[in-house]
């Protein structure tokens, strides 16, 4: 087999990432894909339109002498090229620590935007291989991914991360950075079979490879192909998102499901919002929300606290919160412990116009609250009067006759004096005895704001 022209190969992946006069942050760990996309965009950055290139390097110190070896190296590299150079080192966390890989690749980007932001530059470049896109799509295919998630990783992304190097085997650009004597360096936790990726890179691509020479160009030929069917599907997924959810606050949703017999469009639209929830889109659990969305009543246990109720059109999705008490000085700030908002409490010299009001604005006559007020959770015994409405009446019992679901009932929070006199249930009533009247002489507002 006649041997890779890398420089081709790469010229080829680069040519449309990259505009006349993009200046560039090169994330270069020290690895070999890493180096070998730093000398590749350096040599070849006249053909590319590259104005300017940085090197970026998150020294993880995980490692002790070799991550710092590893710093030494890029430095060493970028000297040579005559390119600045920004490194940071991380702390506070070991190999074995939960979340340990989400949490340095988060730290890491976080890096890179503040390099270009500094540099005024506008993209990110990765060394991501053919390699790294093949264990993607396995690793996704192993958790149960649809349509969406078979994309694998992306060449370029809106926030201007691109990978020029996903056409290039690793094997190759390891053989081209020895032909031409750049060194590199080897990190010896991707050998460490207690991540899912490296069991897929030292054990699972192997076997295949042995099946099929070319399995890794097939899966991510198949990555490929699932990003071009995506480009139809994501635009119903979105328009379906946006027609069915209604999302209050951080930690519950609905969905209508009068579109749900679209199971296509449906079960990709599921996965999404459940993984902005935190929640495992399993196949198996796609199915049975698909399923039950044709009940009437139920609730069904999700991880991490969730679950969702079954009522006729909707599914209700909610986090199980336990009970809270929150007293907030008058005036003062306090956060929503249901997710999502905060409540501000102030003082004001004359009412606002009534169209800037709205469900999540009230005004309270101040003379009518004390220093303080409480933020807690409805109970089976609340009464208060609704505005407007003479007479007093069960605070849940009107949430329901509101239309308000019963999930969303138990978690509606209400504001009270210190002495246990509702004021306000928040974003739907006031109590009658707190309004603004004629005799009013102190104003306070109550306006919730979303923080998300």
């Amino acid at each position: 087999m006649p041997p890779i022209n890398i420089p081709e190969q790469f010229i080829h992946s680069a040519r449309s990432l990259f505009s006349f006069g993009s200046s560039t942050v090169v994330a270069v760990s020290g690895g070999s894909d890493s180096v070998a996309l730093l000398f590749l965009l350096h040599e070849f950055r006249e053909r590319l339109g590259i104005s300017r290139l940085v090197v970026a390097h998150v020294n993880h110190g995980l490692r002790g002498a070799e991550s710092d070896g590893d710093e030494q190296l890029v430095r060493q590299h970028a000297e040579t090229l005559g390119l600045d150079c920004f490194c940071r080192l991380l702390d506070g966390h070991a190999p074995e620590d939960p979340g340990m890989e989400a949490w340095a690749r988060e730290e890491r980007y976080r890096f890179f935007n503040e390099i270009r932001r500094n540099s005024e530059a506008n993209l990110i470049a990765t060394g991501h291989t053919l390699d790294d896109q093949a264990e993607t799509v396995l690793m996704r295919i192993i958790r149960g991914a649809g349509l969406n998630g078979l994309r694998g990783i992306a060449p370029s992304r809106e926030d201007g991360v691109v990978r020029p190097l996903l056409q290039c085997r690793k094997q190759d650009l390891e053989a081209w950075l020895g032909d031409r004597g750049i060194a590199f360096r080897v990190d010896r936790s991707n050998a460490d079979h207690r991540f899912l990726r490296n069991r897929i890179r030292h054990t699972v691509l192997p076997e295949l490879a042995a099946l099929q020479p070319n399995a890794a160009e097939h899966i991510a030929a198949l990555a490929a192909e699932a990003d071009l069917q995506w480009q139809a599907l994501g635009k119903s997924v979105a328009a379906w998102i946006d027609r069915s959810l209604f999302a209050p606050d951080a930690t519950s949703f609905q969905l209508k499901t009068d579109l749900f017999s679209d199971t296509v469009v449906a079960s990709e639209a599921l996965r999404q919002l459940l993984s902005e929830k935190g929640i495992h889109p399993t196949h198996n659990r796609i199915t049975e929300i698909l399923t039950h969305s044709t009940r009437t009543g139920g609730t069904f246990l999700l991880p991490g606290k969730w679950r969702y109720r079954c009522a006729r059109g909707v599914l209700c999705f909610y986090k199980k919160l336990p009970r809270f008490r929150i007293q907030a000085a008058v005036p003062g700030v306090l956060l929503c412990p249901e997710g999502g908002r905060k409540i501000t409490i102030e003082p004001v010299r004359e009412l606002p116009d009534l169209l800037d009001m709205g469900r999540w604005m009230v005004m309270i006559d101040g003379a009518s609250v004390g220093s303080a007020l409480i933020y807690r959770t409805i109970s089976t015994e609340d009464t208060f009067i609704p505005f407007g409405i003479q007479g007093e009446v069960n605070v849940l019992h009107f949430l329901s006759k509101q239309g308000v679901p019963r999930p969303l009932r138990e978690r509606t929070g209400i504001l009270t004096t210190m002495d246990n006199k509702p004021v306000w249930i928040h974003g739907i009533r006031l109590d009658e005895r707190f309004r603004v009247t004629k005799a009013t002489k102190s104003l306070i507002k109550l306006q919730s704001e979303s923080i998300l």
